[in-house]
């Protein structure tokens, strides 16, 4: 905090109230000597009173101007980290609420990176305790490499069961209304072929996912694909319309574009965080779109 210069007291007041006090007054000869007396009296009587009385010299205090403070992080301009992210932790105590991505363990410690500030957290341990309540997660703590240990804090469940889709994320109107937002299915096409027996079979299979990436090889044999559907608790907000999206980033190691979902967790607040294997994405869960910039995904709408 800056420190404002109190002005000294003034010397030159103080020492000019006892001068005057100590001047002998030159009274005239004539009719008004006496009134001149009596005023001259009058005047060194206050001089001595104020000088019983010296003024401090100080001059008011100047009131602080507030320093500006940072701003907080906002949430809408970040929409994406690269982060091998192993676990996602919820850290919702404060305003503005904190996402810590941490990563696997290496010899005993992970990396931790904050989504939102980027600030990371060297060799953390995370340690959980107790046990997890349904809807609430799991509670883990952090300690980093110079000892600070970093409160509890609650983990909500975050890996996607790619072997039974689900929702992970929702979208909510004002009016009551919404959807919500499925992940962990795979693309796939149904057609009917003939059997040995000469009957008619209706056949599932998966879509090949490299025309949509340009003749490149997927990661997957199969891609995955998020769609928004109708929400069995609530009502569909007028105009709903389905969508179903591929949504990847190009692993540069093993060249190939990832489409699983690893990690998903809805912020409350309209979007949901997307890990795949070396990234992480912020996006609304109106349209699947990210809520920033994004150079590293690649949307693929899907007509189903």
């Amino acid at each position: 905090m800056r420190k404002w210069k109190v002005p000294k007291p003034a010397r030159n007041d103080f020492d000019g109230c006892c001068a005057a006090s100590r001047t002998e007054p030159r009274v005239s000869a004539g009719r008004w000597s006496r009134l001149a007396a009596v005023v001259i009296a009058g005047a060194v009587l206050a001089a001595a009173a104020a000088c019983a009385n010296p003024p401090t010299g100080k001059r008011p205090r100047a009131e602080a101007t507030p320093r500006p403070q940072p701003p907080s992080p906002s949430p809408t301009t970040v929409a994406e980290r690269d982060f091998p992210t192993a676990a996602i932790v919820l850290d919702d105590r404060g305003a503005p609420k904190k996402v810590w991505l941490v990563s696997s363990p290496s010899q005993g410690t992970a990396q931790a990176l904050e989504f939102f500030s980027g600030e990371r957290v060297a060799d953390v341990r995370v340690e959980p305790s107790g046990s997890s309540a349904p809807g609430k997660g799991w509670t883990y703590s952090f300690t980093d490499r110079s000892g600070r240990r970093y409160a509890a804090v609650r983990a909500l469940p975050s890996q996607v069961d790619t072997d039974q889709p689900s929702a992970y994320a929702g979208w909510d109107g004002k009016d009551g209304t919404g959807h919500d937002v499925v992940l962990g299915a795979t693309l796939f096409e149904r057609k009917t072929a003939t059997g040995p027996d000469g009957v008619a079979k209706a056949v599932t299979r998966a879509v090949d996912p490299r025309p949509f990436f340009g003749g490149q090889p997927a990661c997957e044999d199969a891609a995955y694909v998020a769609r928004t559907q109708a929400s069995s608790s609530q009502d569909s907000e007028p105009g709903f319309v389905p969508r179903a999206k591929i949504l990847a980033d190009y692993d540069a190691a093993k060249r190939c574009w990832n489409t699983q979902p690893i990690h998903a967790v809805n912020l409350e607040d309209n979007t949901f965080l997307l890990a795949t294997r070396t990234r992480v994405f912020r996006l609304s869960s109106k349209d699947l779109t990210p809520v920033g910039a994004a150079a590293q995904l690649r949307t693929v709408d899907i007509k189903e």
